[in-house]
C-alpha cells in the first residue's frame, strides 16, 4: 500500500488542488501507483498559541477539539472519497510542521503531498514557513502542488 499525508489548513481551494493532485497520479505524474493501492491520510494542525491580556490566559488547549475538522479537510476527503481512495482524517495540536512530519513518519507515509499558496514567480521561490519546515524535516519524499 502507497501511503500519502496531506496536511490541510483552512483553506479549500489547496485542499482541493491537493486531493486532485493524488486523484490524477499515474505514470505521467512521475509515480507508476495504481490507486487501487493508495490510501490517504487527511491532517489538520490545530497551531499551538497562548494568550494573555487584561480578561485572563487563553490557551490553544482550551480551544481544540480533536474531532472538529474544518470544511476544508471533509472537501479533501470527499473529493478522494469519490475517486475510490480509502481515506482517514486525523486532527492534531501543536506546531503544523512538525506534528506533520511526526505523524508522517508515525505511519511510515510513503510521501507527504502538501498543497502550496498562490505566489508571484519571485515568490514561488520561497515556501511558506510550514511548508519549509515539512521540507526541511520531512524524511520521505515531499511534493509541493
Amino acid at each position: 500500500m502507497y501511503h500519502i499525508v496531506i496536511p490541510v489548513d483552512e483553506d479549500e481551494s489547496r485542499a482541493a488542488a491537493a486531493a486532485r493532485f493524488v486523484t490524477d497520479l499515474s505514470a505521467e505524474s512521475g509515480l507508476n501507483v495504481n490507486l487501487d493501492d493508495v490510501s490517504v491520510s487527511i491532517v489538520n494542525v490545530f497551531e499551538e498559541f497562548q494568550a494573555i491580556d487584561e480578561g485572563g490566559n487563553v490557551s490553544s488547549e482550551d480551544l481544540y477539539e480533536e474531532d472538529k475538522f474544518p470544511d476544508s479537510v471533509l472537501t479533501a476527503r470527499d473529493q478522494l472519497a469519490d475517486a475510490g481512495l480509502s481515506v482517514d482524517l486525523v486532527r492534531r495540536h501543536g506546531e503544523p510542521g512538525q506534528e506533520v512530519v511526526e505523524y508522517a513518519a508515525s505511519v511510515d507515509a510513503d510521501n507527504i503531498v502538501v498543497p502550496g499558496r498562490k505566489r508571484s514567480p519571485v515568490g514561488k521561490a520561497v515556501f511558506g514557513s510550514v511548508t519549509q519546515d515539512i521540507v526541511l524535516d520531512a524524511d520521505m519524499p515531499v511534493t509541493i502542488v
